[in-house]
């Protein structure tokens, strides 16, 4: 009897000690770019420090997160955010728009949403699109008939790309200004004489 409570009162300490000790994660990124986490390090790991708490030190915690969230200056120095995805879901890769007014609507969507102090841009054949710092909406006009490239970029506070979609390509077709008679089958050779 005595030795079940001696054992119990060792596992009751150890796991008390457990709760308050440091643990380690890593983090890294495979050859897919898939995100992976383990609890041992492998080259090119990132350590991410878990603290675990009891409930008596909860409280302790809880108080600097309010002054933290008021500052400016600690967003900035709060953990990087770290961007899974961003990519260009309409219009479709390879759509075509007809008229010499066509206009273009472009969605975008980024996981995670775009943090705050992050701009997310959208350039057109290489050339920025003005429009406001989050949109994930776009509506493109006046653009001139032919193929069109379009590729999103999230940048951090500093300007650094964080992360580039994939460009997606789309059509402008207008009516030809050509007359129809002066080209293809319709033409007739000249009369005879």
């Amino acid at each position: 009897m005595n030795t079940r409570v001696l054992l119990l009162g060792c596992l009751l300490a150890m796991s008390s000690q457990a709760q308050d000790s440091k643990r380690e994660l890593w983090t890294w990124k495979d050859a897919n770019g898939v995100t992976q986490y383990s609890d041992r390090p492998v080259p090119g790991a990132k350590r991410v420090e878990l603290i675990g708490v009891t409930s008596s030190s909860a409280p302790q915690v809880a108080a600097p997160a309010k002054p933290a969230a008021t500052s400016s200056a600690k967003p900035a120095t709060a953990a990087p955010v770290e961007y899974r995805s961003l990519e260009i879901w309409q219009p479709e890769n390879g759509a075509t728009f007809y008229g010499a007014d066509a206009t273009v609507s472009v969605r975008m969507r980024s996981e995670p949403e775009v943090a705050s102090g992050h701009r997310l841009t959208l350039y057109l054949d290489g050339k920025l699109v003005e429009g406001p710092p989050t949109s994930l909406e776009y509506t493109l006009s006046n653009i001139e008939r032919g193929v069109h490239s379009i590729t999103a970029v999230i940048t951090d506070e500093k300007g650094a790309e964080r992360i580039r979609s994939e460009p997606r390509v789309f059509h402008i077709r207008q009516p030809s200004t050509l007359e129809p008679r002066a080209v293809g089958p319709s033409l007739k050779p000249p009369p005879k004489k």
